[in-house]
């Protein structure tokens, strides 16, 4: 989906660790690789056409993996942002590794918008689109323009995983579309993401099964 900025970001936050806790326990077999190549890029997926694990279709009735339905603290969070999902996937970048600059062109992207959220990540992983350049931190939520050119950049030793999710852009207006994230995660961008203003100025944050946060 094509924005004005580079970066949005979301003013929700999740627990990242209660996340990276069911993405352990989610069997090995499971991941595969992205690319042809062993070039540190492998993918989960979560949402899928007919549930199939195996099934990178863009068209046709989505449903959740068996992997899915073994992580209530993302489905619950997939719940709480309130929207019609598409292809949903856990990214795993290993350390000195990248996600090469390219392109979203296929037009199932063009009325899509890609969520972002980083469950394990360090300051050395380096999100550029664009213009733009972010370190998404654990717990955060983004969005970004996927008609521009972008990468990943893993310079650390660290493994990074990010759960990236598909929705519409129609109707974009729930709990936590389109709003600002706080005035200095701007600045820690260089002014490069986010947008419009959330009325009570909190944060909403999203508690795993069986808490409560204020």
């Amino acid at each position: 989906m094509k924005l004005q900025v580079p970066f949005l970001q979301l003013p929700i936050l999740f627990d990242a660790q209660a996340m990276a806790r069911e993405v352990a326990a989610v069997d090995e077999r499971w991941w595969r690789g992205r690319t042809e190549r062993d070039d540190g890029n492998t993918a989960l997926t979560l949402i899928t056409t007919h549930g199939d694990p195996d099934s990178d279709e863009l068209n046709g009735p989505m449903r959740p993996t068996p992997a899915l339905e073994q992580c209530p603290y993302l489905m619950q969070a997939l719940e709480a942002l309130g929207a019609t999902w598409g292809r949903a996937r856990l990214m795993r970048l290993s350390g000195q590794a990248e996600v090469r600059a390219h392109v979203d062109i296929n037009y199932y992207w063009r009325e899509r918008m890609r969520v972002h959220v980083p469950i394990v990540t360090t300051p050395s992983v380096r999100f550029q689109c664009g213009e733009g350049e972010v370190n998404m931190a654990a717990g955060e939520c983004w969005i970004f323009d996927t008609w521009r050119r972008h990468r990943v950049l893993n310079e650390g030793n660290d493994t990074r995983i990010h759960w990236l999710r598909t929705r519409s852009a129609a109707n974009a207006s729930g709990t936590c579309w389109g709003r600002r994230g706080p005035p200095d995660r701007a600045a820690r961008t260089g002014g490069r993401c986010a947008s419009r203003p959330r009325p009570d100025g909190r944060w909403r944050w999203i508690s795993r099964p069986g808490t409560h946060r204020r």
